[in-house]
């Protein structure tokens, strides 16, 4: 398999690494790139619930899977077991991204999974006497509807937020607050949109944007309300995966310092993400085959749109499809820049690129043949966090 696209540097610095939500779209990327970089990257065991995955067994990356569940303390494992012995890096993945899944469960698994997590991470330093610094995947959707340059620090709080953003905001307020405590090395990375594989097409779901613009096939979406310049802030599964494994190794060279009292970055595509209207201009250009009705964007004023979100989204039951449509145009609707300045730093000096051809030929299966790796209910942005 190919090295990661945009790789300046090869990471020799290999750690092992026990994941939580491997098989899902942000893991399966992980493994892409563990896979084009090789054994000097990273050694991968997961915890699972329930069962081993069968899209975790691969020919190219031997992963260890472990029966656990990240709303169990310590995620339901024995940290004086010999498996945990040479874990270096906790890494946790996991969450539900359904948008309209209920409060509770949002809780249960994106904020308590989180702390279970660095609960994990700290009786393994304590137990090996060596620090095991911990890595939570956010959003970059706690920032609810703040337009503008959204910085690499925690967020206020914000009474627009959704169920889902509000879980994994308290997550992060809970884990930075406890490492300025401690001095842990704890690494909050917030993840935008993500979307398949560029190295073999594959996903784990289908994007909410290509549901929106595929509904249209059935008049369900004709028109698009939108904040004048909205962006879409979205990046392939094995570009996520290998920013995830550059921040790990260029953080083990420099013995995790920079992660003490907790950091947050953005990992995504900054400044270099498209707007919705240069992406469906693309789209119509490589749709020969006119597969695909393009809607109509429509300029709304940014209290209007909050007004209609509000009255929509909170206000209003949906199903859980047409629901994470509605959620998946909250996100691409609003004119912002992610700021990347952290990540930068803490990766030594790499940055995410990906065309935004392939990106709409990844999204809307142009070109090449789709595979979906997992059936089932799509849910937003094809992304299992």
């Amino acid at each position: 398999m190919a090295v990661p696209n945009g790789s300046r540097r090869v990471m020799n610095t290999r750690r092992h690494c026990i994941v939580a939500g491997l098989s899902g779209q942000v893991g399966q990327g992980l493994l892409e790139a563990v896979a084009g970089f090789g054994e000097q990257s990273a050694v991968v065991s997961a915890i699972v619930r329930r069962r081993r995955r069968s899209n975790l067994d691969s020919p190219n990356v031997v992963v260890d899977q472990h029966i656990g569940d990240v709303t169990l303390p310590f995620w339901g494992l024995d940290v004086d077991a010999e498996q945990s012995n040479d874990v270096d890096v906790v890494v946790n993945l996991a969450g539900i991204v359904d948008w309209t899944a209920s409060q509770a469960e949002m809780n249960r698994v994106n904020y308590l999974g989180a702390v279970n997590g660095l609960r994990l991470a700290e009786a393994l330093s304590e137990k090996h006497g060596r620090t095991v610094p911990y890595v939570y995947a956010s959003t970059t959707y706690v920032a609810g509807t703040s337009s503008g340059l959204i910085a690499e620090s925690l967020h206020p709080a914000d009474p627009d937020r959704s169920v889902y953003e509000l879980s994994k905001w308290y997550a992060e307020q809970t884990l930075i607050s406890e490492a300025r405590s401690t001095g842990h090395p704890v690494l909050v990375a917030r993840i935008g949109g993500v979307i398949g594989s560029s190295i073999t097409d594959e996903t784990v779901r289908k994007s909410s944007l290509y549901q929106l613009v595929a509904s249209l096939r059935q008049a369900e979406w004709r028109y698009l309300p939108v904040r004048s310049g909205g962006r879409v802030d979205i990046l392939p599964r094995n570009i996520i995966g290998e920013g995830l494994l550059r921040l790990i190794s260029v953080g083990a060279e420099r013995n995790f310092e920079p992660w003490r009292g907790g950091r947050l970055v953005h990992l995504c595509a900054g400044d270099r993400a498209p707007t919705l209207e240069a992406l469906f201009s693309v789209l119509k250009a490589m749709d020969c085959d006119q597969v695909y009705s393009v809607p109509k964007l429509i300029a709304v004023n940014d209290g209007t749109l909050r007004l209609a979100e509000n009255i929509v989204l909170k206000y209003m039951r949906w199903d859980r499809e047409k629901g994470n449509r509605l959620f998946g145009l909250r996100y691409v609707s609003i004119d912002r820049i992610f700021e990347t300045t952290n990540l930068t730093e803490l990766t030594d000096g790499w940055y995410p690129e990906m065309s935004l051809d392939d990106i709409v030929r990844i999204i809307f299966g142009l070109g090449r043949a789709r595979k979906t790796t997992v059936p089932g209910t799509d849910y937003p942005f094809g992304r299992l966090l």
